[in-house]
């Protein structure tokens, strides 16, 4: 039986013990293999010392700096990127609910000048009678026909908007909050006859 590789290279560099020794004293294939682990010492040996034409660890420091730098802006990258859709969807979602409210505004005022105009019908098609009103009815009338005119005013003013606004939608409101009074005063006043 013969040595195994690490007994061989300790009888190379004369560590190994007496048996081991004595055994490549009487074998001589393992003293050839001592002889060949021998000459590939001195061959390495014989090799001159060689190094890297430059030094590759500030290389290598470098490029894993530039890959952390690199992580960091990605990550800051993709942050600003998750920002960008909360912003945009939190605009989306006002956007849509200023658009429903918007649309609601339009719905209302539009029921509003509906009724608003049924009301005036109602009052061109009144039978005022040849009857005598009293003062305080023709004052309240003229003050609720006054306030509409107004109201007019200002509503005309506000019709260049695109859009029915709250101010939009409150002064049709008293409109007809208005026109309803003024056809409850006009069928309801009582006539006076012989003034």
């Amino acid at each position: 039986m013969h040595l195994s590789l690490e007994e061989l290279l300790a009888v190379r560099d004369n560590e190994a013990g007496a048996e081991a020794a004595a055994h490549v004293a009487s074998c001589a294939a393992c003293a050839a293999e001592v002889e060949r682990l021998r000459a590939v010492r001195q061959e390495l040996a014989a090799l001159g010392e060689q190094r890297p034409e430059t030094d590759l660890w500030q290389a290598i420091v470098s490029a894993a700096a530039a890959q952390r730098q690199h992580r960091r802006l990605a990550v800051a990258g993709w942050l600003v990127a998750g920002l960008a859709a909360t912003f945009t969807l939190a605009i989306g979602i006002r956007g849509g609910l200023e658009a429903w409210h918007e649309a609601t505004l339009a719905r209302e005022t539009k029921q509003y000048v509906a009724e608003s105009q049924r009301l005036e019908e109602r009052l061109r098609t009144a039978d005022v009678g040849g009857g005598v009103m009293s003062g305080q009815t023709a004052g309240g009338i003229v003050q609720l026909e006054d306030r509409i005119g107004v109201i007019d005013a200002q509503l005309a003013r506000a019709g260049s908007q695109r859009y029915p606004s709250k101010e939009v939608l409150g002064l049709w409101q008293e409109r007809v909050q208005l026109l309803g009074a003024l056809v409850n005063l006009q069928t309801t006043r009582t006539a006076y006859m012989g003034l």
